[in-house]
């Protein structure tokens, strides 16, 4: 059974009220008065009533058919009672699971932007200085002329210095990937020289790989639903004005570190990521809204905490769909939008909004909300480092033995051996008699599991996967 962006909120059922106790007194006091009435009746004349025969006719077999008429009673209040409790636990673990499936996340433990303003992160926020209005312009990056240096090189050497003690330690001790996001494909060769001035060490383990598409948050939900994340992954995607070309949109770089959470909780506390990306939902434009309320209902962290909304690269309709379906849920943020900030957006922009709200959770801004464009929608995903509990919920195991039905058998068992002794009859018969009974038990326990199957079939009927 795969998880699913859906809320797995199933109504639980409730238990029913037992039945009245005096139901049990009526029929004690019937029962005790028939049997009493009909030991007498059927008394021999001149036999002494000082006989153990008389007080088990009006004593002991009395209470058992008291106990079997109340196991009787009580047979369908406690056998819908264990089913509601079995129901009501599927319910609050497969929820729970749930919850664990959408707190999933990758770690980012650094990132570098270049953008044509500087401080973009900080004057955005309104923490320094003004925001930058630059709605419809194309904007280049402020990279100083090198004779010795292609403007890709001094990108990339910006880009990937920062990370050379994360290349020198990890590579070789754990899967460690380069996804470079370029027009060029000799880009990589510039990237290989990069690599082998920074660090002496052979990188032949190492696999970089080029993309020429725009990444977007499917590359973070592919890692977590295919189990595909290597242990480091370090994402470079730039986008430069080709020289005697048009250019189609602003200049921008970014570079992110991700890591694994097994590779984090392996650390034992050495690597400190500076924020968590959880994972993201796809939404179609139409469902923009129904999809953020599911996102919130996972409570990745706590809601909260979420303060401000970033967007990029989202076409009109879906922006505006993104900024109502914000104001119709329980948060109150501020709006953000990285295409005013730095002009007509090209494709490295899904990334570098990623890594300006990563750099705002570590300036102690809350969680941020990020949306961006994914196959035709918008994929919403939160990036913070407060990570909501959730709450474990054991596996509620089926009882093996129903109380009433027990009593009920034992009652039957008690009668018959009473019958036998009565009767004197031969010892095959209490042979039987005794090797009957545990095996009605056993018989009771395979039910409970058949019982418990009906119950699991039950809930999987009305769950939304």
């Amino acid at each position: 059974m795969s998880t699913k962006w859906e809320e797995p909120k199933i109504e639980e059922y409730e238990h029913s009220e037992p039945p009245s106790i005096w139901i049990s007194v009526v029929a004690f006091v019937v029962i005790y008065a028939v049997c009493f009435v009909l030991t007498v009746l059927n008394w021999k004349q001149g036999k002494p009533v000082m006989y153990a025969e008389f007080f088990v006719r009006v004593l002991l077999v009395p209470l058992i058919f008291w106990g079997m008429i109340c196991s009787l009673i009580y047979f369908g209040y406690e056998d819908w009672n264990e089913r509601v409790d079995l129901f009501n636990n599927l319910c609050r673990r497969t929820y729970a699971h749930w919850r664990w499936w959408a707190q999933e996340c990758v770690a980012i433990l650094g990132r570098v932007t270049l953008a044509p303003e500087k401080e973009l992160a900080e004057r955005m926020l309104g923490l320094e200085g003004s925001v930058p209005m630059n709605a419809g312009k194309i904007l280049p990056l402020a990279i100083e002329k090198s004779n010795s240096a292609s403007r890709v090189q001094q990108v990339l050497e910006q880009l990937v210095t920062p990370f050379a003690s994360y290349l020198s330690a990890y590579v070789g001790r754990h899967t460690f990937n380069i996804v470079v996001q370029s027009e060029r494909e000799e880009d990589l060769n510039d990237l290989r020289a990069l690599l082998r001035r920074l660090s002496p060490r052979d990188f032949g383990s190492m696999k970089i790989a080029r993309v020429p598409k725009a990444l977007d948050m499917g590359l973070v939900e592919e890692w977590l639903s295919n189990n595909g994340m290597p242990g480091f992954c370090l994402v470079l995607a730039y986008h430069l004005h080709a020289t005697g070309q048009e250019p189609t949109c602003s200049e921008a770089a970014v570079a992110l570190l991700f890591a694994s959470s097994t590779v984090i909780d392996d650390s034992k506390g050495r690597l400190k990521p500076e924020a968590w990306v959880f994972r993201p939902i796809p939404a179609a434009m139409d469902t923009i809204f129904d999809r953020l309320k599911t996102l919130l209902a996972a409570r990745q962290t706590p809601n909260e905490r979420i303060k401000h909304l970033w967007l990029s690269n989202i076409p009109g309709q879906g922006k505006h769909a993104t900024e109502t379906a914000v104001k119709d849920t329980e948060l109150n943020l501020e709006v953000h939008d990285l295409d005013t900030a730095i002009g007509v957006p090209g494709p490295v922009n899904t990334l570098l909004v990623q890594a300006l709200a990563a750099q705002m959770v570590q300036h102690g801004q809350g969680t941020q909300l990020v949306a961006t464009p994914h196959k035709g929608g918008v994929v919403p995903n939160l990036i913070g480092t407060n990570i909501e509990p959730v709450q474990g919920v054991e596996e509620r195991i089926p009882t093996p033995l129903n109380v009433c039905f027990t009593l009920l058998a034992g009652g039957v068992f008690l009668l018959l051996l009473l019958v036998f002794i009565d009767a004197q009859l031969s010892a095959g018969y209490f042979v039987a008699l005794f090797v009957s009974f545990p095996v009605i038990l056993v018989a009771q326990a395979f039910v409970s599991l058949v019982r418990r199957n009906q119950v699991a079939d039950d809930f999987y009927r009305r769950l939304p996967w």
